[in-house]
């Protein structure tokens, strides 16, 4: 009589397990138990498409013309044009620049955008080392990614992988120097 007992208790638990999982909104997995009772997933997935963007790298967008001076002394650069940068991406993967965007925002650089925009009244000022030439360029301190889009099947393996890289544009601008022989 107790063997009974505690097989329907397990037998109870499993069932609320999985029901208390569905409840949460948890991604539904099939549930087998063994021989001796215990509790083990099946290993099926969901038939769903899943959008990732991974692999970033910070990186200097530079827009508009690279300033020069020197050799040596001191570079000012006193008005840069007005400009914008937006978020793209290349490839037919079928992820949207604000799914990209968002995904960004949570995983990397919460100053992340679709679009940055600048005004033409900046100043700046750099001493160049002697027998060096400066160089100055205003942009976008932003990141690069990859992105993929998929549809997992029941096996949880992969189909329809398509994959592209975003350039993910950023509130965080300025002017990037450096020297250069000639």
């Amino acid at each position: 009589m107790t063997r009974i007992r505690r097989e329907r208790t397990k037998s109870a638990a499993i069932a609320g397990a999985v029901l208390a999982g569905l409840l949460a909104g948890a991604p539904s997995t099939a549930v087998a138990v063994d021989a001796g009772g215990d509790a083990g997933p099946l290993g099926r997935c969901d038939r769903v498409w899943v959008k990732n963007v991974y692999s970033y790298k910070s990186k200097f967008f530079g827009k508009g013309p690279v300033y020069s001076d020197g050799p040596g002394g001191k570079m000012t650069l006193t008005k840069i044009e007005a400009g914008e940068m937006g978020t793209s991406i290349t490839g037919t993967v079928g992820v949207s620049v604000k799914a990209a965007v968002a995904e960004a925002k949570a995983e990397v650089s919460a100053t992340a955008q679709a679009k940055a925009t600048w005004t033409s009244s900046h100043s700046y000022e750099h001493k160049i080392k002697s027998n060096k030439y400066g160089n100055v360029q205003y942009g976008v301190k932003g990141h690069t990614a990859k992105v993929e889009k998929y549809l997992t099947l029941p096996d949880c393996s992969k189909s329809q992988r398509k994959t592209g890289t975003v350039k993910l544009a950023n509130k965080r601008q300025g002017f990037r120097y450096w020297e250069t022989n000639s």
